[in-house]
C-alpha cells in the first residue's frame, strides 16, 4: 500500500494535511490482518501523528480525508443514519467492500452507481439494436444485472452477450426482446474471472464459508450474489463472530433475514463500543450497570449520546430497581427504543412494576382482580398474589374469596387476602373456649355473643402505656400535695 502510494501518488500531493493523513491511514491499513481492512476517523484522531501533527485535528481531519478520497488514495463508505465513515484502500477488495456497503444502504427503488450506469448503457444498446424509442428497465432487470455482476461478469462481457443475443433482426409485429432474455446468452459460458460467489454458490467448486452456511440455513435457500457480498464484506470488516451474532439479530420470525441491516447494525455496535471507550464510561459503576441493562434489553450497547443521556438522567432518577423494571417492561412490550424508556423513567406507569404471574393460578387471579376490583393491577398487590398463588393453587378458593368480598361489598385486596388466608376456625366463626380472644364466642346466662375483633398495633400499645404512666404520676403528685 505505502510503496504503491509513494511510487504513483506522492508526487501529486501538495497539501501537508492530506499527506500526513494519507500516510497514517495507509500505515494503519497495512498493519491490519483483516481481509477487508478499514480505518475510521476515531482511529486516525487517536494516532499521535494526527493528534499532534495537525492544527485543530477535529476540524481539519475530515477535509484532508476528503482530498485523499478525491485523489483516489482512499475509498470512503458511509454507514447508518449517523453517517459513520469507513475508509478503505483503493484496491479490488476495497472497491468490492464499498459497493457492498452502498448496496446495503440503497433503497429498493435505487441502485448503486455502477449498476445504474451499466443499466443506462444496456438500455441504450437495446433501443439501438431493437430500433425502438425507449426501453423501460424493470426492477427484475436490475436484480438480474446485479446478480451477473456478483458472479464476476465484466461490463464488457455483459454488453458483448447482449449484442450477440440481439444480432438477429427482430421479426415484425413482435415485442422488443428484454434484458433478461439477452442475459441467457451470457449464462451459457462462465465469466472470464469468476468471483468467489460464482465458485461457491453457482459452480459449487469450493466449500462455502461458515457465515454463508449460517445465512443459507436462515434463508432456507441459496443466497443471492448481493446477499453473499454483503455478508462476506461484513465478515471482512467486523470478523466472523460479530457477523454470526449479527445474523441472529437481523433474523425475524426465524426465517426472514434483513441482510441489508447487517452492516449498519455492526457498524453502530462497533462505533458505540468505541464511543464508550473514548468517553471512559466504564469508570462509573452505576453507568456500567445501566449500560449492561441497555445491552441486555436492546441487544446493542448504547451510543455515546445515549450513554451521556443515561448519565444525566441517573442524577434525576437514581433508583436502580426502577431502571431494571423499566428496561424489562420495554423489552416485554417489544418497544426497544431509548426514548420510550426515557419517558417511562421520567413518568413511570403502574404497569412497569407489575411482575409476571408465576403460575396459572396467579394468571387467573390477575385477570379476576382487574375485572372485579381495579383495571390497574398495582405491583405490590401483584407480588402478593404471586406469593399466595404458590401456596393456594386451587382456583375455586380464589373464586370464593372474590365472591365473598363482593357479597360483603368489600372488593378490596386486603379483604380478599384475609378471606384467602383465614384459618378453618375463623371461617366457622370461632370456638367455645372462653379466653376472650378476638373472633371467639362467649356464653353467659344462656346467651351467646361474639366479642368484637380488636387488633392493636405496637404504637397503640405504647400510647396506652404512656397514658397509664401519666395517670400514675398525676395521682402521686396529688398525694404529695395533700396537707
Amino acid at each position: 500500500m505505502l510503496d504503491d502510494f509513494i511510487a504513483n501518488t506522492l508526487a501529486q500531493v501538495d497539501d501537508l494535511a492530506e499527506l500526513k493523513v494519507s500516510l497514517v491511514a495507509l500505515s494503519l491499513l497495512e498493519a491490519k490482518l483483516a481481509a477487508t481492512p478499514f480505518v475510521t476517523e476515531g482511529e486516525l484522531l487517536n494516532h499521535p501523528a494526527i493528534r499532534h501533527g495537525l492544527s485543530f485535528p477535529t476540524i481539519t481531519l475530515r477535509p484532508a480525508l476528503q482530498r485523499a478520497v478525491a485523489r483516489g488514495t482512499l475509498l470512503c463508505a458511509s454507514v447508518g443514519e449517523g453517517e459513520l465513515c469507513y475508509y478503505f484502500v483503493n484496491d479490488e477488495a476495497g472497491r468490492r467492500a464499498v459497493e457492498a456497503i452502498q448496496a446495503a444502504q440503497a433503497q429498493p427503488a435505487r441502485s448503486t452507481s455502477r449498476s445504474a450506469e451499466l443499466l443506462a448503457r444496456l438500455a441504450f444498446e437495446i433501443e439501438r439494436l431493437e430500433v425502438i424509442e425507449a426501453y423501460a428497465m424493470t426492477p427484475e432487470d436490475l436484480s438480474a444485472l446485479e446478480e451477473r455482476l456478483a458472479r464476476g461478469y465484466t461490463e464488457a462481457e455483459i454488453i458483448a452477450a447482449l449484442r450477440v443475443a440481439l444480432r438477429a433482426p427482430r421479426p415484425r409485429h413482435t415485442p422488443p426482446r428484454t434484458l433478461r432474455a439477452c442475459l441467457a446468452v451470457l449464462d451459457a459460458q462462465p465469466p472470464a474471472a469468476p468471483s468467489e460467489y460464482y465458485q461457491v454458490i453457482v459452480a459449487k467448486a469450493a466449500p462455502p464459508p461458515e457465515e454463508i452456511v449460517n445465512l443459507r440455513e436462515r434463508l432456507g435457500r441459496e443466497p443471492t450474489g448481493r446477499e453473499y457480498d454483503l455478508v462476506r464484506t461484513a465478515t471482512g470488516m467486523f470478523g466472523l463472530r460479530a457477523v454470526l451474532d449479527g445474523l441472529k439479530r437481523v433474523t425475524r420470525d426465524g426465517y426472514v433475514v434483513d441482510v441489508n441491516a447487517l452492516i449498519p447494525l455492526l457498524a453502530e455496535r462497533e462505533e458505540a463500543i468505541l464511543a464508550l471507550q473514548r468517553a471512559d464510561a466504564r469508570t462509573e459503576a452505576h453507568l456500567r450497570e445501566l449500560v449492561a441493562l441497555y445491552e441486555s434489553a436492546f441487544g446493542l450497547p448504547p451510543t455515546a449520546t445515549v450513554a451521556e443521556e443515561m448519565r444525566l438522567l441517573w442524577e434525576e432518577v437514581s433508583d436502580l430497581s426502577l431502571w431494571r423494571s423499566v428496561f424489562a417492561y420495554a423489552a416485554g412490550q417489544n418497544k426497544r427504543n431509548w426514548f420510550y424508556v426515557k419517558k417511562l423513567l421520567q413518568q413511570p406507569s403502574p404497569d412497569v412494576f407489575t411482575p409476571l404471574p408465576v403460575n396459572e393460578t396467579a394468571q387467573f387471579a390477575f385477570a379476576e382482580y382487574k375485572k372485579r376490583v381495579n383495571r390497574t393491577l398495582d405491583g405490590h398487590i401483584a407480588a402478593d398474589i404471586n406469593a399466595l398463588a404458590t401456596q393456594i393453587t386451587d382456583v375455586a378458593r380464589w373464586v370464593a374469596a372474590f365472591d365473598k368480598a363482593a357479597e360483603a361489598n368489600a372488593l378490596r385486596w386486603d379483604y380478599i387476602r384475609k378471606v384467602l388466608t383465614a384459618s378453618p376456625q375463623e371461617k366457622r366463626g370461632g370456638t367455645n373456649r372462653r379466653n376472650g380472644r378476638p373472633g371467639e364466642t362467649t356464653q353467659r346466662k344462656g346467651r351467646t355473643y361474639s366479642r368484637p375483633q380488636v387488633e392493636y398495633t405496637e404504637a397503640d400499645r405504647e400510647a396506652a402505656r404512656e397514658r397509664a404512666r401519666q395517670r400514675i404520676a398525676g395521682r402521686r403528685q396529688q398525694q404529695e400535695d395533700r396537707p
